[in-house]
């Protein structure tokens, strides 16, 4: 058990400093969940110095406990509401769907004082990523290209993520006044077209920030009822048992989506004083600190 400095109730909110999140929980080459340790480091800082900070990917070893709806959910969106800094990990090991919308909001919406970090894929080493040659960074979850059991559960990640990534959106369209959700066959000059067979990654990343942005936004998910389920949420149309031809298709475009949504993150973040991309243990460090100093919250740290 690791004895960070957790916010651990909710009469505890209105003193934390840092939110900790985003990479969680990741596949291995044979599927097992392992839990990200990417940001150990970081929260080990955090806690040295005294800093109250939440983490949300709940695990026995670090929170002393599961993950239990009814109190954590409460918790992470009373954190992330109540945080002085945000800290959203994007891992080249996990797709980042939801945290890249999550990043949209607090960016463009609330303007929250935030860091992108972008690790590397192994807590041991404090790395640059993996990267394309222009310097974006990769995809990289394990036993993608090799293993066909791994294969397999990155087929089905790919279609949990995907779905994912459209409730999380019909959610955010509640919150966001500038966002509509349609379901129509006819599209006009404009709309954000989404299809059913593809996973529109990025799309949702762009449509997010420019709905946050205050600018009027229209998603359009066409195909008819047909691929929408039982409560009307749309759904990536998949097969359960793909063939092989078609696993090797989806699985690349799982690759694609999660590059491309990676450059968009990094193409569109604002930059300035209170908002950084970094893509290092030690960068995410010492972007806390600027940002706690500049905000004169804490300006004296140890290592």
């Amino acid at each position: 058990m690791m004895n960070w400095k957790l916010v651990e109730n909710l009469s505890q909110l209105d003193d934390i400093v840092v939110f900790s999140g985003g990479a969680c929980n990741i596949r291995s080459e044979t599927g097992e969940r392992l839990r990200n340790q990417e940001r150990d480091a970081i929260n080990g800082w955090l806690t040295r110095n005294d800093i109250l900070f939440y983490d949300p990917q709940i695990h026995p070893d670090t929170h002393n406990t599961t993950y239990t709806y009814e109190i954590h959910q409460p918790l992470e969106v009373g954190a992330r509401k109540q945080a002085k800094v945000n800290l959203f990990e994007i891992s080249p090991r996990t797709f980042g769907g939801s945290t890249a919308l999550e990043v949209a909001v607090d960016e463009f919406r609330y303007k929250d004082p935030t860091i992108i970090y972008f690790s590397d894929g192994n807590h041991q080493l404090d790395a640059i990523p993996a990267h394309s040659p222009d310097g974006y960074p990769l995809f990289a979850p394990y036993g993608i290209d090799r293993d066909d059991e791994a294969r397999m559960f990155h087929y089905h990640e790919f279609v949990r993520g995907a779905n994912r990534m459209r409730r999380y959106l019909m959610h955010f369209a509640e919150d966001l006044s500038a966002l509509t959700i349609t379901f129509g066959d006819q599209s006009f000059e404009g709309d954000v077209v989404i299809s059913p067979t593809r996973m529109h990654a990025a799309d949702f990343f762009r449509a997010v920030v420019r709905a946050a942005q205050g600018r009027r936004t229209v998603i359009n998910f066409i195909g008819g009822d047909a691929t929408r389920d039982t409560d009307g949420y749309p759904v990536l149309s998949a097969p359960k048992n793909p063939r092989q031809a078609d696993l090797e298709s989806f699985l690349d475009q799982y690759v694609d989506e999660a590059n491309a949504l990676r450059r968009a993150i990094a193409e569109l973040v604002r930059i300035n004083v209170f908002s950084r991309v970094v893509f290092t243990q030690r960068a995410a460090i010492d972007a806390i600190s600027d940002l706690l100093r500049v905000q004169n919250i804490k300006s004296d740290f140890v290592d």
